[in-house]
């Protein structure tokens, strides 16, 4: 996908998705919207001023932070605060295949708590379910994300028999729990060889037997 400077987005306080009142519930609110030309309800679309030129979205997301299931900060190339790329779950991963899918050339506006922040334009169909907010993510933002989702590179399947994406909120709530003890876990080995503390030998029932032979045989 096609990314579009920081430049032409102009952003407002409260937009036209959520009053102030509703922003200090939602603690963090993430919504995608795609680019829309037909004759709707005026209900159903929003107006923004973007660069100069009056661009018309979907009121309704395409897909929205309950459709993550990780993601992965990363700083903005062009220092516009944090970037991320989205894991989304079936759910939004279907969403995002199809609204690729139909709607190309297109864009996806990404808003932050109803205040725009990026996008992008439709290229070609994502398949992956991997989207990227390529900018205008405050640090304040990803260290909210890290409470509520996994970081990718943690992420375990939630099947303990085929690998699939945790989809439920009970399944992203012990996602985030394993992928929290792997990071502490991973903090500690690295603080150890620091120290140079080395690691507990395994203990002889860990020690596997396949392939061993006594000795003389």
């Amino acid at each position: 996908m096609k990314s579009f400077p920081r430049a032409i987005l102009m952003l407002a306080l409260c937009g036209p998705l959520a009053s102030c009142d509703i922003l200090r519930e939602n603690k963090l609110l993430i919504t995608t919207h795609v680019q829309s030309e037909e004759i709707v309800h005026p209900t159903e679309i929003m107006k923004l001023p973007i660069g100069g030129t009056q661009m018309t979205f979907r009121k309704i997301p395409e897909f929205s932070q309950r459709s993550i299931s990780g993601f992965e900060s990363f700083q903005a190339e062009d220092g516009q605060g944090y970037g991320v790329l989205l894991q989304l779950d079936t759910k939004g991963r279907n969403a995002l295949d199809l609204v690729s899918r139909m709607n190309r050339g297109m864009v996806l506006l990404t808003m932050v708590n109803a205040m725009p922040v990026d996008m992008v334009e439709i290229d070609k169909p994502i398949t992956d379910g991997r989207f990227t907010i390529w900018r205008g993510l405050s640090k304040e933002t990803i260290d909210k994300m890290g409470k509520f989702y996994p970081q990718l590179k943690y992420m375990k399947s939630s099947s303990r028999w085929m690998d699939m994406l945790p989809s439920t909120e009970t399944e992203k709530k012990q996602s985030v729990k394993v992928a929290k003890d792997a990071e502490k876990a991973e903090a500690k080995a690295k603080l150890d060889k620091e120290r140079g503390i080395l690691p507990p030998a395994p203990k002889t029932k860990d020690i596997p037997l396949e392939g061993y032979k006594l000795p003389g045989t």
